[in-house]
């Protein structure tokens, strides 16, 4: 389902910095958003950004004329999806993808019906904010220009957040309602990070629809393009609470719980990228956040263990179950 948030947002990512910043949950709420009620959505404030300027064009080597990360789409995604590791480390590239991804990321393989979607949607209760755009396209780039290269590339992220420090895990952050409060991540002046954002256990936040260009990385909002690179990405934030990771520093956020995430997230991020696809009209390249931000200073550290097999496995599982309609109970 889709929450109806009536909570306010916040969205405390200290991630690689390894300077005092606020981290207790509370406290960043005060600094960074307005007054607000349990019963009323506020406006987010987010702290002014310096401007970044990049020296290259990315690890994975974007070309700015073709609005497009360097080789085949398989070849991209491979890249896109070089494991996070703690502190934000990157292993090499992926030797293979997940077939379900090889065979289909950048065309439109076996893409789903649009009314298999639409009739899923609807058995989840989701139609409302999924199924009636299902006809849209997705954003374009520079700006929602129609002429420009359509949203190209499905962004992972993770929320990073609510920061424990140096307390433990709850006893179930599965299912604990202060972690898993989507509120924090609702705007009422419309300037939510992400386009959808997953809870851990599957209930998901809309802020933008797909057509809405947006940015939330710090490669897409660099000076060297200017806007250009507004709507080539859309972005999914799955809620993954942290810990002070020992010997880096009193304020860090850089220890994640294993595992990163949940089956339910997995099934649910599988769904929303099913969705951006079908509307895309082709199979959109899966990248994460840490990986396109690679090189630029404070960079992003996420998502924290994920389990790129679990994903494919959710996708596989929903694929299988659009294809056959008439066996869904």
């Amino acid at each position: 389902m889709v929450l109806r948030i009536s909570t306010v947002a916040f969205k405390g990512k200290t991630k690689r910095r390894l300077r005092p910043a606020l981290i207790a949950a509370g406290v960043v709420m005060a600094m960074l958003c307005a007054p607000f009620d349990a019963w009323g959505i506020g406006e987010c404030r987010f702290p002014p950004r310096p401007p970044v300027v990049l020296k290259n064009m990315g690890i994975c080597g974007f070309d700015p004329e073709l609005l497009s990360f360097a080789g085949e789409p398989a070849q991209q995604a491979a890249c896109l999806l070089s494991p996070v590791r703690a502190i934000g480390k990157l292993e090499p590239p992926l030797g293979s993808l997940p077939a379900v991804l090889a065979s289909r990321v950048g065309n439109s393989f076996e893409l789903p019906a649009r009314d298999a979607v639409r009739a899923f949607l609807r058995e989840q209760n989701l139609d409302t904010d999924f199924g009636e755009n299902l006809s849209r396209p997705v954003a374009h780039a520079q700006d929602n220009d129609p002429l420009a290269r359509s949203a190209s590339y499905f962004v992972i992220h993770d929320t990073s957040a609510p920061n424990f420090g140096a307390r433990p895990w709850p006893k179930d952050i599965d299912q604990d309602p202060k972690i898993n409060n989507l509120g924090r991540y609702a705007c009422a002046n419309k300037i939510e990070r992400a386009h959808v954002f997953i809870n851990r256990s599957g209930e998901l936040l809309l802020g933008h629809d797909y057509e809405v260009p947006w940015r939330a990385t710090k490669f897409e909002m660099a000076t060297n393009f200017s806007s250009a690179l507004k709507g080539l990405f859309l972005h999914v934030e799955l809620i993954q609470p942290r810990r002070r990771y020992p010997g880096r520093g009193r304020h860090n956020d850089f220890l994640a719980p294993e595992p990163g995430f949940t089956p339910a997230q997995y099934d649910r991020l599988a769904l929303t990228y099913v969705v951006a696809s079908v509307r895309a009209q082709f199979w959109l390249i899966p990248a994460y956040h840490a990986v396109i931000d690679e090189g630029i200073y404070d960079k992003h550290d996420d998502p924290q263990n994920f389990e790129l097999t679990a994903f494919a496995g959710s996708l596989e599982k929903l694929l299988d179950r659009l294809r056959k309609p008439a066996n869904r109970s």
